[in-house]
């Protein structure tokens, strides 16, 4: 899987529960050894031997995110990082590690039109969110809806296709959404 990696593809680099950066890949070093672009911020010297997760879109599967355990080997003087693949790659499940930290969230918006909604977790390429107890009747799954989020930094709308709907035990009425096409809600959750 890792052969659907290019030049200059987006990766992301998973240095704790709360520190995911952006990077792009530059080439496969040899087997199980990979440069990327050094990150913002930067991962500094004290990192280097750290274990961290690398995780992936591969192009003919944009829906579907692939990850791997790495180890940090070196940083270039050219801004360069050198990263040692430690297991094979696999789907992952980001909604398991959210990018939001939990006590952020709260202060996250979000907005069906006027009516404000409860974000539950929040990704480059969707979000769970709890309508609220007075909407009786969520979008259907397939249905294309325009989501607002309000930020601390600032606001954006993203499109995105309800992929499922469902009621908890409570008797909240929840969805998934994912993301389509480009958005600058990247920019708001990833360091």
């Amino acid at each position: 899987m890792l052969s659907d990696i290019r030049p200059n593809d987006e990766i992301y680099l998973r240095l704790a529960a709360e520190d995911v950066r952006r990077s792009n890949f530059i080439k496969f070093l040899d087997d199980n050894r990979i440069a990327v672009e050094q990150t913002r911020p930067a991962i500094a010297s004290t990192d280097v031997m750290s274990l961290i997760f690398f995780t992936y879109c591969p192009e003919k599967q944009k829906n579907h995110r692939f990850g791997f355990q790495a180890r940090i080997e070196s940083i270039t003087p050219d801004q360069m990082v050198f990263l040692r693949q430690l297991t094979k790659p696999f789907v992952c499940d980001l909604r398991l590690w959210p990018r939001i930290p939990v006590d952020v969230l709260p202060t996250v918006h979000a907005f069906f039109g006027p009516e404000e909604i409860q974000v539950i977790d929040i990704s480059g390429g969707g979000t769970h969110l709890a309508l609220p107890e007075s909407d009786n009747a969520a979008p259907a799954v397939g249905s294309l809806v325009q989501v607002k989020f309000v930020f601390e930094q600032g606001e954006t709308t993203v499109d995105g296709r309800i992929l499922r709907s469902w009621m908890d035990v409570q008797g909240l009425r929840h969805v998934e959404v994912n993301f389509i096409g480009e958005s600058r809600i990247r920019s708001f959750i990833y360091k």
